[in-house]
């Protein structure tokens, strides 16, 4: 069975990434993890498990469509099926 590629949305601490990553669920494939904060602690969590991360901070764009194109270009980068929002 193949996995599915999963993109995690994160902002915080990553708890909710964390508990992703020890449920283990095998057919899906954390392809990376995206979050607008720089300073998100959920980006620590995944470089110490391996997984990419990207930070597009909103902050950086002069309107919404921007901001989205390039998340969506930066999720094409991984073949991203899924998308999971882990943010409080």
């Amino acid at each position: 069975m193949s996995k599915t590629n999963v993109a995690v949305f994160v902002s915080g601490s990553g708890s909710n990434l964390q508990a992703i990553l020890d449920a283990g669920i095998e057919s899906a494939n954390i392809a990376v993890v995206l979050s607008n904060k720089p300073d998100a602690y959920a980006l620590e969590r995944a470089i110490n498990n391996n997984i990419p991360v990207e930070v597009v901070d909103h902050k950086e764009f002069g309107n919404r469509e921007s901001f989205e194109a390039e998340i969506m270009e930066r999720l094409g980068k991984y073949s991203v099926e899924l998308v999971v929002l882990a943010v409080l």
